[in-house]
C-alpha cells in the first residue's frame, strides 16, 4: 500500500479532526494540547526563519549592478504584488469569510488585541530595538531590520559574505526544524479541528467553504484582470496568446504546487514558447520565484481577514494597511519556507497579534488553494517577464504568436517547440 503524502495526512487529520468534534462535542477539546505543541514548534522557528531569509535573500543581491533592467523587474513585482494584496483584502471584505458565526468565548484568545492608527503603522515598523522586536514576534519590525541589515551586508561586498553564510546556515537549520514538525502536523490539526469542531458544531464549515470560494474568485480575477492587462498594455501581445503559450508551466504549477519545480518549465516555455530573451528570462524568471508571491499574497490577505473575522477581532483601515505591508514584505523570504502556506499565514497572524490557532481552521484545505495560487504566482512572472522584455526590446514577437522556431538550443523536451 503506497503511503500517503503528508498534504494527504493533513487533510486526512481534519477530516478525522471533524469526525471527532461532531460525534464527542466539547469534552475532545482536551486534546487542544496536542495542537499547542504543533503551534509552539511552529512559532519556534519564526523569528530566526523569517530574519535569516530576509537578510540573505536582499543581501545575496548585488545592489551596485541591479541597474536598469534589475530596477524594472522589482518594481514591475512590488506593484502587482501589492494589486494582489489589495484584492486579496477587497474580495475578503466582500465575502466576510468570518463573518456571522463567532468564536465561543472559550476559543477567544486571552488578552485585547491593540488598535493602530494610520500614522502608527508606518513610525512603529521601524524598530526601536531589533532584539526586543524579536522577543515580542513584532514581524513586521523583524522584517524591515532585515532588510536594513541585507542591504548593509550587500554593500560590505566580500566582508559582508561570512555573516551572510552563517545567516544562510541559521536559515537551513531552522528550515530542518520546520520540516520535523510538519511531520507532526497531522495529528497538530485533528487535535485543533477536533476542538474548535466540538465546540462549534457544523456551523464551523460555513466559513471555510467561503474561504475557497473568495481565495478561487480573488486569483481569477487578479489573472484575468492584471496578468492580461500587463501583456496587452506593456507588452502590446494578445492575452488569449499569452496563456495559450504559458500552459504548460501553468498546469506543472497547478498540479505540482510548487514554484520550484514549475521554475525550469517557467523559464524553458518563456524562451521558446513566448520569445523571451534569455538574459530576461533568467533574471526576472528566478527573482520573481523569490518576491512575486501574488497567489500566496492573495491567500494570505483572505486568510488572516477570516481568522480575524471568526475570533471577533475588529479591525479598521490602518490594521488593513498593517496587514498589506507584512504581507508584502515577508513575501521577500516566503520561498524558503517549506509548507510555505500554512508557516508564513502563522507569521502574518503573530505579527498582527492574531490567533494563530486559526490556521487550524484552514490547514486540510490548503492544498486546494495552493493549486490556485501557485499557478498564479508562475503566471504573473511569466507577464512580467515578457513585460520588461518588451521594454528592453528583447521580445521576439514572431515566436511569441508562432511564426518561426526557436532555436534548437532553447527548446527542450519539457516544453515542445
Amino acid at each position: 500500500m503506497r503511503k500517503l503524502s503528508l498534504t494527504a495526512q493533513i487533510f486526512l487529520g481534519m477530516l478525522l479532526g471533524l469526525a471527532a468534534g461532531f460525534i464527542f462535542g466539547k469534552p475532545i477539546g482536551q486534546l487542544k494540547f496536542l495542537g499547542d505543541i504543533f503551534l509552539r514548534l511552529i512559532q519556534m522557528a519564526v523569528v530566526p526563519l523569517v530574519f535569516t531569509a530576509v537578510t540573505v535573500g536582499i543581501g545575496r543581491m548585488d545592489l551596485r549592478r541591479l541597474g536598469r533592467l534589475g530596477g524594472k523587474v522589482i518594481a514591475f513585482y512590488l506593484c502587482t504584488t501589492v494589486i494582489a494584496i489589495t484584492v486579496g483584502l477587497v474580495a475578503a471584505n466582500i465575502s466576510q469569510p468570518g463573518l456571522g458565526i463567532k468564536a465561543p468565548t472559550e476559543l477567544k484568545p486571552a488578552g485585547e488585541i491593540p488598535k493602530v492608527s494610520l500614522t502608527d503603522v508606518f513610525v512603529t515598523m521601524i524598530p526601536k530595538n531589533p532584539i526586543e522586536s524579536g522577543a515580542k514576534m513584532d514581524m513586521l519590525q523583524i522584517v524591515v531590520f532585515a532588510i536594513f541589515f541585507g542591504v548593509g551586508l550587500s554593500l560590505l561586498g566580500k566582508r559582508g559574505e561570512i555573516v551572510l553564510d552563517v545567516c544562510e546556515s541559521i536559515n537551513n537549520a531552522t528550515i530542518k526544524i520546520v520540516q520535523t514538525a510538519m511531520y507532526y502536523a497531522p495529528i497538530g490539526v485533528f487535535a485543533l479541528m477536533a476542538w474548535v469542531t466540538g465546540t462549534m458544531g457544523p456551523s464551523i464549515l460555513i466559513p471555510l467553504v467561503k474561504y475557497l470560494v473568495t481565495v478561487i474568485l480573488a486569483v481569477l480575477v487578479q489573472t484575468a484582470v492584471v496578468v492580461s492587462l500587463t501583456v496587452w498594455i506593456f507588452a502590446r501581445v494578445n492575452p488569449i496568446q499569452f496563456y495559450r503559450r504559458a500552459a504548460a508551466p501553468m498546469l506543472v504549477a497547478f498540479t505540482t504546487c510548487s514554484s520550484g519545480v514549475s521554475l525550469p518549465v517557467a523559464m524553458e516555455a518563456a524562451e521558446s514558447k513566448l520569445g523571451v530573451s534569455k538574459q530576461i528570462s533568467g533574471f526576472a524568471l528566478p527573482l520573481g520565484a523569490v518576491m512575486n508571491q501574488d497567489g500566496m499574497c492573495i491567500y494570505q490577505a483572505v486568510a488572516a481577514i477570516l481568522i480575524a473575522q471568526f475570533f471577533g477581532i475588529h479591525f479598521g483601515i490602518a490594521d488593513q494597511i498593517r496587514l498589506l505591508l507584512l504581507i508584502l514584505l515577508i513575501g521577500l523570504g516566503s520561498t524558503a519556507v517549506p509548507s510555505g502556506g500554512l508557516v508564513t499565514l502563522a507569521v502574518v497572524l503573530a505579527g498582527m497579534g492574531w490567533p494563530v490557532e486559526g490556521i487550524a481552521l484552514i490547514a486540510g484545505v490548503d492544498r486546494i488553494a495552493d493549486m490556485f495560487r501557485t499557478a498564479l504566482n508562475v503566471l504573473d512572472d511569466l507577464s512580467g517577464a515578457v513585460a520588461v522584455a518588451a521594454w528592453e526590446n528583447q521580445l521576439d514577437r514572431d515566436i511569441f504568436y508562432g511564426r518561426k522556431q526557436p532555436p534548437a538550443a532553447v527548446a527542450g523536451p519539457g516544453v515542445p517547440a
